[in-house]
């Protein structure tokens, strides 16, 4: 039992050491409360370029992509700590291009928001990501979530038209494909994870989500 206790330790310690950049991101989001951002809802941190009129908008495009991640796949447990940017240069600070990103770390979620994701479908997409994470435990989802599973379903709360079911055109090879090479976030990759989990029945996602925090297998799971 001890020699099991310290291999995980060791482990953990190498994960650690090797995600250091995305480590040093998570810290700067944890200590966000101590930066120029202002708290503009609970546990919501803005830009101070930001006005008072931007602010209450951030808000309500915050909410409304909590709202259809609610109504997709039930409500939402996860409170991870948002971050939204006003610049490029603010959000690679926090390690987010222009869009977003989600740094999922054992510190906990953390959402930074880029000036080109201040929409309800980049929010909606990753808050998905955040609520996933934690339901299924930082290190379950290290080493049993694949990238292509993870993006898949954050593309069911996102409407951007590339990623639409119906402006899909890819081969079935093409498809299969992301599952056995490396996700290379091109948008052919975003698409083919977004076919591969057109059949998952969100009704029981989260449930689901709870056999793989118990340790079934995700092919077994979801029937991928």
């Amino acid at each position: 039992m001890f020699k099991l206790k310290l291999f995980l330790l060791l482990f953990i310690c190498s994960i650690l050491v090797l995600s250091g950049i995305n480590q040093r991101y998570a810290l700067a989001c944890e200590l966000i409360e101590y930066s120029s951002f202002s708290e503009i809802s609970p546990n919501v941190f803005a830009s101070p370029s930001f006005n008072s009129e931007q602010k209450e908008k951030l808000i309500s495009t915050i909410n409304l992509g909590k709202s259809r991640v609610d109504n997709t796949f039930g409500h939402m447990i996860s409170n991870p700590k948002v971050v939204i940017a006003a610049n490029d240069i603010e959000a690679s600070y926090f390690g987010s291009n222009s869009y977003g990103n989600a740094l999922l770390t054992p510190l906990g979620q953390c959402i930074v928001f880029g000036p080109k994701g201040q929409n309800v479908d980049v929010v909606a997409h990753e808050y998905t990501h955040a609520e996933v994470h934690y339901r299924v435990g930082w290190l379950n989802h290290l080493l049993n979530v694949p990238i292509w599973f993870n993006e898949g379903v954050a593309l069911l709360v996102d409407f951007r038209k590339p990623y639409l079911l119906e402006n899909i055109d890819l081969s079935m090879e093409e498809i299969d494909d992301v599952k056995s090479n490396s996700f290379n976030f091109s948008i052919s990759s975003y698409q083919a994870s977004r076919a591969l989990v057109d059949d998952i029945d969100k009704s029981k996602f989260y449930r689901n989500l709870e056999k793989l925090k118990q340790g079934q297998d995700i092919n077994s799971v979801f029937f991928l």
